[in-house]
């Protein structure tokens, strides 16, 4: 999480009040404030404590000024977490747009490697042609001049004038010969060359699009740790606000208020979170009851809520069939057009569990820009592996180790999709990789 230094030293100066002690005692004499609260005016963060929210009712203008502190913090909340997410969201946007121009770059660079190879094959055939031409033409008489061989023997004027013509064909034949060989060698070069550059500008647009990707995260970051920051002070603000407005000493349950405040929205998370996962096993099993033959191939198991076999530390991400491979397709959307699809998509059905393939941490979670639910796992050695479309936000947190096999999502078709399914993907070095050798290789059936 990030730290919350910059945040109190930018507000503890709208609160910092110099009370000594004896002053503290005399003016908390006859009420209930505990001795952790006299303490101190404010907390680390820079926010009023109990003991200036009760400093303050002691004249008119303090509480007000009080109340109207109290208010714009509140409201200072609310904009943060607000701006912090309005800022993940762009930056994520901008990190898609990276790494789209990293696709695009790559395929180009691909193309071009392909048409190089491919010149290279007909400057080899083209010079492979003329060099054979060339031997026929110096054993044609042994001397390897053919015009000394024409007039050696002349005979007949028809014949020297047929002669001729032959020898002016088979020079003409062998300058085309060479001409063509030498055009394709040169082609060959010249696609091979640019075929480098967009090597060197797909390099180049990899890096910017992991840059821009770690940016992103560290945004979504800093939104939740705005949120919390809202859930660790607003029930406090609000009942400091209630006591000065009300005009009233501070009880106990106001005290209280912060703690009831986030033990509150944690109970509303829990049970969103029950929601959720009653949710997924009601479409898992309407889905397993009406789809159960088509939503399992060869490939998946019988049953999609079965954890799968672990083999060497990596797992299958999903029990369902493979529905789209890895490669170049068309958009099933009709308006992406012809693109990189970077991943593999598995269907087990709407609510099938999702699994983490491999052992490591949480790198990532939240939404991208289409909307879709996903999370990233860091394994190590630069491989990151990637799950999307989930129909909830993953229930495992950024920076929590996970297992192979361990269930970390639920299928759904949020963002970008034609329906439920698993778009799975593997990065090393932020370079897309097909899945389904690279899990083949580490002894996973796929």
């Amino acid at each position: 999480m990030a730290s919350r230094s910059g945040t109190a030293a930018r507000r503890a100066p709208r609160f910092a009040v110099a009370i000594a002690a004896a002053a503290i005692v005399g003016l908390f004499g006859s009420t209930a404030v505990p001795a952790s609260v006299q303490a101190q005016e404010t907390d680390e963060y820079g926010y009023p404590t109990w003991a200036e929210v009760e400093r303050a009712r002691e004249s008119e203008s303090s509480k007000e000024q009080q109340i109207v502190q109290i208010r714009q913090l509140i409201s200072n909340l609310e904009d943060e977490v607000a701006e912090a997410e309005r800022i993940a969201e762009q930056r994520m946007v901008e990190a898609q747009e990276a790494e789209q121009l990293y696709m695009d770059a790559m395929a180009n660079a691909d193309l071009l490697q392909n048409q190089a190879d491919e010149a290279q094959e007909r400057a080899d055939e083209s010079h492979a042609a003329a060099s054979t031409f060339a031997g026929a033409l110096a054993r044609s008489g042994g001397s390897g001049n053919m015009s000394i061989e024409l007039f050696s023997n002349p005979g007949e004027a028809d014949d020297v004038l047929y002669r001729l013509g032959l020898m002016d064909s088979v020079t003409g034949r062998q300058s085309t010969l060479y001409e063509q060989a030498q055009q394709d060698a040169n082609t060959a070069q010249s696609l091979s060359e640019q075929a480098e550059i967009a090597r060197d500008e797909r390099d180049r647009l990899n890096q910017e699009a992991q840059e821009a990707m770690e940016v992103a995260i560290q945004a979504q970051a800093d939104a939740e740790d705005a949120l919390q920051e809202e859930i660790d002070h607003r029930g406090t603000l609000e009942a400091q606000l209630e006591v000065l407005i009300e005009d009233r000493q501070a009880t106990e349950e106001d005290y209280r208020a912060g703690q009831e405040y986030r033990e509150e929205l944690e109970r509303q998370r829990l049970e969103e979170e029950r929601k959720r996962q009653e949710q997924a096993e009601r479409e898992r099993q309407r889905n397993e009851q009406n789809n159960n033959s088509n939503n399992n191939s060869d490939t998946g198991t019988s049953n999609p809520t079965n954890p799968p076999p672990v083999s060497g530390g990596w797992a299958r991400p999903n029990n369902g069939g493979v529905t789209s491979n890895y490669g170049y397709r068309l958009d099933p959307l009709g308006q992406l057009g012809w693109k990189l699809h970077a991943g593999t998509d598995f269907a087990a059905g709407c609510g099938a569990p999702i699994f983490a393939a491999g052992n490591g941490t949480v790198a990532a979670k939240g939404y991208d820009a289409y909307g879709a639910n996903f999370v990233f796992i860091d394994h190590g050695n630069g491989v990151q592996t990637r799950y999307y479309h989930m129909m909830a936000p993953a229930h495992v947190s950024v920076g929590q180790s996970v297992s192979a096999g361990q269930v970390i999502a639920y299928e759904g078709q949020t963002g970008w999709a034609t329906g439920c399914h698993l778009h799975f993907e593997v990065r090393v070095y932020g370079a897309p990789t097909d899945p389904l050798p690279f899990l083949r290789q580490r002894g996973v059936s796929v």
